[in-house]
């Protein structure tokens, strides 16, 4: 077995294990685990000096428990009409494609990403859920900022304390470290508050 496959089955694995892991976790425990998390990333300098904000948005139905996320964009939106929209076929509340919404990469571009993740190790390695999507992002969003002779944006990570693992994660070339993952426990990495 070569080196790529062999990461990518050591990859699989651990997502299967941690998702039986999340999957075992009583809603309550998420819940609280989330406002402690939030509580951090609130007082995060880094989030309270950003204007421009992406962040993921909860899946529900079916997926695993992570960091409840509504707080957040009720947060940066100040809004009421979050609650309203439809949600998708994942669970996760999103305006109609019809309806027209500023997209940064196009306008003034990002402060910081707030990335989800199934595991992260002590360094703050991430492991996503296996599609790539974060790690082209990241590398979408670094270009962009290069051509508009913008920062590159911060980046947080928010995990439930299920999702720290204590080896070393399985890494390929491709695959981006947020600067920053936030526990119930507060930062794993260096960022100042």
């Amino acid at each position: 077995m070569d080196t790529s496959a062999h990461i990518r089955a050591l990859k699989r694995a651990l997502r299967g294990d941690v998702r039986a892991r999340l999957n075992a976790l009583a809603p309550d425990v998420v819940k609280d685990e989330s406002r402690k998390v939030l509580t951090h990333l609130f007082n995060l300098r880094e989030y309270r000096q950003s204007e421009s904000v992406s962040v993921y948005l909860t899946m529900t139905g079916g997926v695993s428990a992570e960091i409840e996320t509504e707080e957040i964009v009720t947060d940066l939106f100040k809004r009421e009409d979050f609650r309203s929209l439809p949600k998708n076929k994942w669970g996760i509340a999103e305006p109609p494609l019809e309806e027209a919404r500023e997209n940064a990469l196009e306008k003034d571009g990002l402060d910081l990403i707030i990335v989800p993740g199934l595991a992260f190790d002590r360094e703050g390695w991430r492991l996503g859920h296996g599609k790539g999507y974060y790690d082209r992002y990241f590398a979408k969003v670094a270009e962009w900022s290069a051509l508009a002779g913008r920062p590159i944006p911060k980046t947080v990570a928010l995990a439930l304390a299920e999702q720290i693992v204590d080896t070393p994660l399985p890494r390929e070339d491709f695959d981006q470290k947020p600067e920053v993952v936030i526990t119930p426990a507060g930062p794993l990495s260096s960022a100042s508050t």
